[in-house]
């Protein structure tokens, strides 16, 4: 491949990933939103039912459907950060080399694994949109709509692991073996 035209793609991926940044990132500050509203809700809710005695009927409910999105809304940008919870101590103790190819493997696996699931979860949504599926509690919702969140968090975190492995990837190819 000429080196220009790899240039011109390494350009072309940094910008897309510069775009996926913010969106990741505006994604994780509508789930850190939700988390001070389910908060400011809960405490109203118990104002309310204690010093009022008139709990709302919405209050628990719209803390569940919140809870629900900001999982899925986050989880892209804990993927990037790398902070989510692992278990390093076998890790650690390997070669840079096998580290490398550990986190191939487990960024392929992720890709695998995101990829069926937004399979599914679209297979389901599609379902519940053409059927008129709804969640019905004191307000009733498509079920469509909570199920697409499922589908937008798993392809972002299919995209992020894609990006680890392209990174472990090239940290591999560029990484010289050691000869002894």
């Amino acid at each position: 491949m000429p080196v220009g035209l790899h240039a011109r793609r390494g350009r072309k991926m940094k910008r897309l990933y510069a775009v996926f940044d913010k969106v990741t990132n505006g994604l994780a500050v509508i789930a850190a939103v939700f988390i001070v509203l389910m908060t400011v809700i809960e405490c109203y809710e118990i104002i309310a039912r204690y010093f009022l005695r008139r709990p709302p009927i919405w209050g628990v409910e719209f803390c569940e459907y919140m809870l629900f999105l900001l999982a899925f809304l986050g989880t892209t940008w804990v993927l990037k950060g790398k902070s989510h919870i692992s278990v390093t101590i076998v890790l650690e103790r390997m070669r840079p080399r096998t580290q490398t190819c550990c986190h191939l493997l487990s960024s392929f696996a992720g890709i695998v694994i995101c990829l069926v699931i937004v399979w599914f979860s679209v297979k389901t949504s599609w379902q519940c949109y053409v059927t008129g599926v709804k969640v019905v509690k004191t307000l009733s919702q498509p079920k469509w709509i909570f199920l697409s969140f499922i589908s937008l968090g798993y392809l972002l975190m299919a995209i992020e692991f894609f990006r680890q492995f392209s990174d472990h990837f090239g940290t591999l190819r560029t990484a010289k073996p050691k000869v002894s």
